[in-house]
């Protein structure tokens, strides 16, 4: 009999962490939209007009999403942006960043302090970011800074999405650019993502 009453006390625990949705930062921030900081792939580069992840992605949820994709950009280039993307008022950013990183052969501890710095200043922005994580065969070092960012601020991160794409050519438009296809499979990665997030932020204010 002693141990009923820890059992219950976790099981409560259990479901008041479920009732709530996914533990997740700023979901109480002031701002008012999602916005999408990447390069050539969230530009939509390899996909038809409207077909690129982020309009795939303001259909499949329902709201708006500006599309702050540049084509060529390094995480410190989407960092130099870092300021027109708060003055979008975004409430949530998600960020595609590291694959021209890759491709250039940027130092992965400058792509690390890079990304590290957007993430600081969305976070002190009252923003929810959300990582892309940027997946290619023979780059595990990479690869392993956005599970440490992820795990480190306690954000959300989309994996092992982005790599399988890159790696189906049927996904592809060129080499490194995913196709309509392709664009379809990485929104709906996303979305699964965001739509318990999109709950539970409806609760925090009340919606």
């Amino acid at each position: 009999m002693k141990n009923i009453q820890p059992l219950l006390s976790l099981g409560l625990l259990a479901g008041l962490l479920l009732a709530c949705g996914p533990s997740v930062p700023n979901l109480d921030s002031p701002g008012h939209t999602i916005v999408c900081l990447g390069d050539s792939i969230t530009a939509g580069v390899g996909a038809s007009p409207g077909a690129a992840y982020p309009d795939l992605l303001a259909r499949r949820l329902g709201v708006e999403i500006q599309n702050a994709g540049v084509s060529g950009d390094t995480a410190e280039d989407g960092l130099a942006r870092i300021d027109d993307v708060l003055g979008r008022d975004p409430w949530l950013v998600i960020v595609e960043l590291g694959g021209n990183d890759i491709l250039r052969q940027v130092g992965p501890e400058r792509t690390e302090a890079a990304l590290r710095a957007i993430l600081d200043r969305l976070m002190a922005a009252r923003v929810v970011p959300v990582l892309v994580s940027i997946e290619v065969p023979f780059r595990d070092q990479y690869a392993a800074i956005y599970g440490r960012l992820a795990d480190e601020y306690k954000i959300p991160e989309v994996d092992e999405v982005l790599g399988d794409i890159l790696m189906d050519p049927a996904l592809k438009a060129d080499t490194i650019h995913p196709n309509d296809r392709g664009h379809e499979v990485l929104a709906e990665a996303i979305a699964d993502t965001l739509e318990p997030i999109l709950k539970a932020r409806a609760k925090v204010k009340g919606r």
